[in-house]
């Protein structure tokens, strides 16, 4: 099964595929946001060209468990995602700590945001997709 993996931001958008047949997981873009139907647009691109069977999407959690202030939001992308997008299933994966997961991966390789921000949300996407991918693998 392929996977796209997103990491929803207000800002930007991160993606990640992954194959569970030979199991491996790679970033692939992240995107400015600057309209929803572009965005739209953008993930059907990915789901065309990489063949995908499943969106993860990230679920931000606070530390306790309670919802975020952002996690409203990815809820409305994802019943906005499976109106134009039904043929695809989709799920949420929590998504606490990747953000610093992702940072603490890239600053050996970046030593500034400036040039971390660029890759930042896929990276987080990446490890939101191989967690999703563990968990399943257990299961």
């Amino acid at each position: 099964m392929k996977i796209l993996a997103i990491d929803f931001g207000q800002r930007r958008m991160g993606f990640a595929i992954g194959d569970t047949s030979i199991k491996s997981a790679v970033p692939i873009d992240q995107i400015n946001r600057k309209d929803l139907k572009l965005d739209i647009d953008h993930i059907k691109n990915i789901i065309y060209e990489y063949d995908i069977n499943k969106i993860i999407l990230g679920y931000p959690l606070n530390m306790d468990g309670t919802k975020s202030q952002i996690t409203e939001k990815v809820e409305n992308f994802s019943k906005l995602l499976r109106k134009k997008i039904p043929e695809i299933d989709i799920e949420f994966t929590d998504e606490r700590l990747t953000s610093f997961e992702a940072e603490e991966i890239l600053k050996p390789h970046k030593p500034t945001y400036k040039k971390r921000k660029g890759i930042l949300d896929s990276i987080s996407a990446l490890i939101i997709l191989k967690t999703f991918m563990e968990k399943n693998e257990k299961q």
